[in-house]
């Protein structure tokens, strides 16, 4: 068995259990960086190397594959091997720095955050954090092993009922909700993540599994919402008139920009942070399309320019050299999710909505006009996960001048209400 292998992610999935005892790998980039495998298919890096002046070698559990990227694993490999290089013993070193007792809440999240690297969005990095600070606020340096169950299910009621330390805050079920599947994904790392010198799992149980125990979920209603075909032209009216809103008028401010990013998400159909953050580079106006690199199931998005899009990125264009289409008040800066001027256009227009509202309205429209299931998935860069059960979806293949003409006709549908 050729076991001095290129670590690479291909190479290390391919690794099969032994039958019995364990396996052992040795990267060819990095010399003293290793994988073991073991019979029931656990795979770990470690980094072996003799200290100076002792006849055994020293060695570090590091972290499991793939929890840990190989990228990671040997960057954390350099750092044991110089400090081995430099008399320190990594297993004193482990034994002092990783325990029980100092993987709390806050220490599993940021490593949480490393190992996951770019798979995690930023907005779902946020939405975590968020958590964080205000539900777990005072657990955040509470090691894990020393949350309970019973902690968990009454901190799920207090959010839950706005009661106990929230009894301040508005209930929120779908908050509580959210709490315990942030505190779900930090217990599931830690338990797979964390290992003694033995190579024992350090966290053993994950407490939050008794909301599931107890089928105590809250139940969450799905968002519906659309703006009705009755309401487009107040919608419309109301949005164009946000520049003359009375608060706006004081100084300065973003609404024209937010006025139009509001139009090119009614005609387009994308997400809220696909949109904030589209470059003047990402727009071909000889083709008539603009492209998105960095969507939310991680596909190229290309899609065809309608007039009214036209019309948009015509009253943006301007020669201060900022990158972004949607620009923010700071230089070279992309618009944020304009909260404010929302709660604005919302009182113009006389109704609630929000920024998937539109996007709703959107794919409602191509539903209507009877568009195949196949070009609104292809319209709104939808990726089921049934997609891979779906033979005949993967033999059409849409190109950009299939989608033009239903871009047109979603385009007229809605403008026909506007106006």
């Amino acid at each position: 068995m050729n076991n001095h292998i290129n670590f690479n992610n291909r190479t290390l999935d391919s690794i099969k259990p032994p039958r019995k005892g364990r396996d052992t790998y040795h990267d060819t980039q990095l010399k003293g960086l290793t994988l073991r495998v073991t019979a029931t298919g656990v795979k770990s890096f470690i980094v072996r190397k003799r200290l100076k002046g002792k006849k055994d070698a020293s060695y570090k559990t590091l972290g499991r594959y793939p929890l840990m990227p190989i990228a990671q694993a040997r960057d954390e490999a350099r750092e044991t091997l110089s400090g081995i290089n430099h008399g320190i013993n990594p297993k004193n070193l482990q034994v002092d720095v990783i325990t029980k007792q100092t993987l709390t809440v806050d220490k599993v999240f940021e490593d949480y955050k490393r190992s996951r690297g770019t798979n995690l969005e930023e907005s779902t990095i946020k939405g975590y954090q968020s958590i964080l600070n205000n539900q777990l606020g005072d657990w955040r340096n509470t090691p894990l092993s020393e949350i309970t169950r019973s902690m968990i299910e009454d901190r799920f009621l207090e959010v839950t009922h706005g009661t106990g330390k929230f009894i301040v805050k508005e209930a929120s079920p779908t908050r509580a909700n959210t709490m315990i599947r942030v505190l779900r994904a930090i217990y599931n790392y830690a338990m797979v993540q964390y290992v003694d010198s033995k190579e024992e799992p350090l966290i053993l149980h994950n407490p939050t599994k008794i909301i599931s125990h107890n089928k105590a979920w809250n139940r969450e209603r799905s968002r519906r919402g659309v703006v009705k075909e009755y309401n487009l032209k107040a919608w419309y009216e109301g949005v164009m008139k946000l520049p003359e809103h009375p608060k706006n008028l004081a100084k300065s401010n973003s609404s024209e920009v937010v006025r139009d990013y509001l139009i090119f998400l009614m005609f387009t159909g994308l997400r809220r942070d696909e949109a904030l953050a589209l470059r003047w580079e990402d727009i071909d106006l000889q083709e008539k399309t603009f492209s998105i690199e960095d969507t939310k199931n991680h596909e190229f998005h290309k899609m065809p320019l309608t007039w009214v899009l036209l019309d948009v990125l015509d009253r943006l264009k301007n020669d201060n050299g900022n990158p972004y289409i949607f620009q923010g008040s700071k230089p070279n800066s992309q618009l944020t999710s304009p909260k404010k001027q929302l709660e604005k256009v919302r009182e113009l227009v006389g109704f609630h909505f929000t920024n998937h509202d539109l996007r709703r309205t959107f794919t409602t429209t191509a539903s209507r006009l009877n568009f195949s299931k196949y070009v609104i998935d292809r319209l709104v860069n939808h990726k089921n996960s049934e997609d891979s059960r779906d033979v005949t979806k993967q033999y059409i293949i849409l190109d950009i001048e299939d989608l033009r003409e239903p871009m047109n006709q979603i385009t007229e549908a809605i403008w026909s209400h506007m106006k």
